[in-house]
């Protein structure tokens, strides 16, 4: 039998990390090697190994694995680098006190938004936006904001689906939606009313790329349906619109 070269195992215990992080309730061995197209025996090992490492917990009574606190000790390391979104916090809580509300900020990763940053407001009724959520991009004003943004070519792409219906108005077809998206590139914002979550709207606005680049992060401003009407959320666009370009001056190299 060949053994795994250190590249290979390395790219194995990678994907069963990936695996626990999309099965945050855990997985049995077996589970997780499947999902990882893996030997069961090979699954075992690496998650043993892991284990040790702290990058996986192993509850007994369950016999599942889940991800361990070492992988939250990575994910504030790289909040904190360069390559993380620690230069968007400052203005994006000045804008939150500014306006209450929580401001998310996201990043486009194949059809869907990751969640990277959030900071909340000061309204007594809070939205709760769990940093490492992913939502369709057509679903959220995050992913609208940067999709508007891109190359024809990438934006049809993106348009031509699948475009989920996550609430009943969630748009998903794809005419609509372009006309949408060339009314964000007008204004410079996006914005969702109850598509992604019943009882809640959004704006959000696109960092500019560097030249020849295409946006990929933007930042929203997210409110209850009950506490802020559509007209009092869009009226904060220009604030929106000063923290973006603030960040986008910070990320600047």
């Amino acid at each position: 039998m060949t053994t795994p070269s250190g590249d290979d195992m390395l790219g194995r215990g990678l994907r069963l990390l990936t695996v626990l992080a999309e099965h945050p309730a855990g997985l049995g061995v077996s589970a997780a090697a499947r999902a990882a197209h893996l030997p069961v025996s090979s699954a075992h090992r690496i998650l043993g190994r892991l284990v040790e490492e702290r990058f996986a917990v192993y509850d007994e009574d369950a016999r599942r694995y889940a991800l361990g606190s070492r992988v939250l000790e990575l994910s504030r390391g790289f909040q904190r680098s360069p390559a993380g979104y620690s230069a968007a916090a400052a203005p994006m809580r000045r804008l939150a006190a500014r306006t209450g509300l929580p401001v998310i900020a996201g990043v486009l990763q194949g059809a869907e938004v990751l969640l990277v940053l959030s900071v909340q407001g000061t309204q007594h009724l809070q939205l709760r936006s769990a940093e490492g959520t992913r939502n369709p991009w057509n679903a959220t004003s995050l992913g609208k904001a940067i999709v508007a943004g891109l190359p024809e070519e990438e934006r049809e792409r993106l348009l031509a689906g699948p475009l989920p219906a996550v609430t009943p108005r969630t748009l998903t077809d794809p005419e609509p939606l372009r006309a949408e998206l060339a009314l964000v590139r007008e204004r410079g914002w996006a914005g969702v009313d109850e598509e992604n979550e019943i009882g809640v709207r959004s704006i959000a606005a696109a960092l500019p790329g560097a030249a020849g680049d295409s946006p990929r992060l933007a930042i929203s401003l997210a409110a209850t349906v009950i506490l802020t009407e559509e007209d009092q959320l869009r009226s904060y666009a220009d604030a929106l619109r000063e923290c973006v370009e603030e960040v986008a001056a910070r990320v600047s190299p």
